[in-house]
């Protein structure tokens, strides 16, 4: 029977069948493979357009450029398992012995989604693999060092701890964070909360918590720092801490807005301009002035956000108002802050939204907050001079310490001329400084500046400001700053004439 079986195994036609079993199986696994490796290939592709959907997201008003950028930081580093680093710590506390003491080094690269909009993906976990190795290559023995998350890493050390000791070390890794990358051409800097165990945590998670505030304070102070958390901090600072977090989810839910305040020519009664200012639509407190929210989102760097996001919100309105009224030789003006100026490349982006919407850029003004703050800082003058090549109106309000302007009227390279609410208010009361504002606007005038004066409120002020040969001003007394569809009211009527003003230049 065995032999029969053979025979009809080694039987022509079942050889045949067996080369098309064969071939079967082949032409599946062929298409098995083919299958993953086109599964492969499309989670790359999607990966890859998910990326680039958050970098976009810099140009919306729901996702501002650094929220953007703190996404793509968190998507892209979110394979990172922090929980080991923090088990590591907690394992460290609970075998300590009594009166032992322990430092925890809690690190955010400052600025870090520059990088993260500069390069690639690949190039990001590049940088972070780097900063884990130079900081684990230098920690001490015994010490548990790592990536925690995002662009966060954590230096947790235990033995003899005192002052000095956590100056020298926390001094060490800002210069290891500052040192040449090699993954790409950058540098960067770091911020450092600095706590310590038992006095501020019993836990990893109460140290992490408590070196957050004291990294938020770090940044406060002006980043590149480290900053010791003590008690205090909770009720100095917990609020404060509390509220910047609540202004960080607020961008993300598109709660800012703009308002806008006239600029009015009493010779001719008619709108020349208008200032943007920025609004927060607070859910709960309602709008709120930028005086509730400005300071902090300025001191910890939130506030570069605004540039290009506000910006392409100014032109989008003047875009509508355009169509809708008309309107000829009006220019919208927009606050810059020294954090702003800072930002490589801002002029330019700010004129390819320009072309975007096919504008001229001398239809906006740029408003220079505290130029004797950046008049020394590189970054800052180029976007100045690029601004002035692409066509932007500029405008300075700050008359210096020592009042320079007045000798280096010709050197600022601005055509117009604020003189803030500060420096009003000091004119109308008889300060100090009175003659030297005086004379600022007198040397602004002889060499043919235009001259806007802001705070206007009643019309003794206008009178004693029309005595100077000024006829630019702005205030509450034309109007309050107002929301766009409240704005546009003046365009169909104003409410004044020149008859209304006459009066103070007779």
């Amino acid at each position: 029977m065995i032999k029969d079986w053979l025979l009809f195994l080694t039987a022509e036609p079942a050889r045949e069948g067996y080369e098309v079993v064969v071939a079967t199986i082949m032409v599946v696994l062929t298409a098995v493979v083919l299958f993953f490796l086109f599964r492969n290939v499309m989670k790359e592709i999607k990966k890859g357009i998910e990326d680039r959907k958050l970098v976009r997201k810099s140009d919306e008003p729901s996702d501002s450029g650094s929220e953007a950028s703190h996404l793509l930081v968190e998507k892209r580093t979110s394979n990172k398992k922090s929980g080991d680093l923090l088990g590591l710590i907690n394992n460290s506390i609970y075998q300590a012995k009594e009166g032992s003491l322990g430092v925890l080094f809690y690190m955010n690269l400052d600025n870090s989604h520059f990088i993260v909009e500069k390069y690639s993906e690949k190039d990001m976990d590049k940088v972070i693999a780097e900063l884990e190795k130079r900081l684990k290559k230098a920690a001490k023995g015994g010490s548990i060092v790592g990536h925690l998350k995002n662009d966060i890493f954590i230096y947790y050390m235990t033995g003899e701890i005192d002052n000095k000791m956590i100056h020298d070390q926390a001094t060490e890794l800002l210069g290891l964070v500052n040192e040449p990358l090699k993954a790409v051409n950058e540098q960067l800097t770091t911020s450092i909360g600095v706590v310590l165990f038992p006095y501020d945590g019993i836990s990893a998670a109460q140290l992490v918590k408590n070196a957050e505030i004291a990294l938020y304070v770090s940044k406060k102070e002006g980043k590149n720092r480290y900053y010791l958390y003590s008690q205090d901090l909770i009720e100095k600072e917990q609020f404060n801490m509390s509220y910047y977090q609540e202004i960080k989810r607020s961008i993300s839910n598109d709660e800012f807005l703009l308002y806008y305040q006239p600029i009015v020519d009493l010779k001719t009664g008619k709108i020349i301009g208008f200032e943007s200012l920025l609004r927060w639509n607070h859910p709960v407190m309602g709008i709120l002035p930028p005086g509730k929210f400005l300071n902090v989102m300025d001191l910890t760097g939130d506030i570069t956000w605004f540039g290009t996001w506000g910006f392409e919100k100014i032109v989008k309105q003047y875009v509508e108002w355009k169509k809708e009224y008309r309107i000829r030789e009006i220019f919208i003006s927009m606050n810059i802050s020294p954090k702003q100026m800072e930002v490589e490349n801002l002029a330019k982006s700010f004129y390819d939204i320009v072309r975007k919407y096919e504008f001229s850029a001398e239809s906006f003004c740029l408003e220079i907050n505290q130029y004797y703050t950046i008049n020394r800082n590189q970054i800052a003058m180029n976007n100045l001079a690029e601004f002035r090549k692409y066509g932007f109106r500029i405008a300075i309000d700050d008359v210096g310490d020592s009042f320079e302007l007045i000798n280096e009227m010709e050197q600022v390279k601005a055509a117009i001329i604020k003189i803030s609410r500060e420096n009003t208010l000091k004119l109308m009361n008889g300060f100090d400084e009175t003659d030297k504002i005086i004379r600022v606007i007198q040397t602004a005038l002889q060499k043919q500046k235009v001259v806007i004066v802001e705070s206007v409120e009643n019309e003794e002020m206008i009178k004693k400001i029309a005595k100077m040969d000024v006829r630019f001003m702005q205030g509450y007394y034309f109007s309050v700053p107002r929301a766009a569809s409240e704005i546009s009211e003046l365009f169909v009527r104003s409410p004044w004439d020149m008859d209304t003003f006459d009066r103070f230049y007779n």
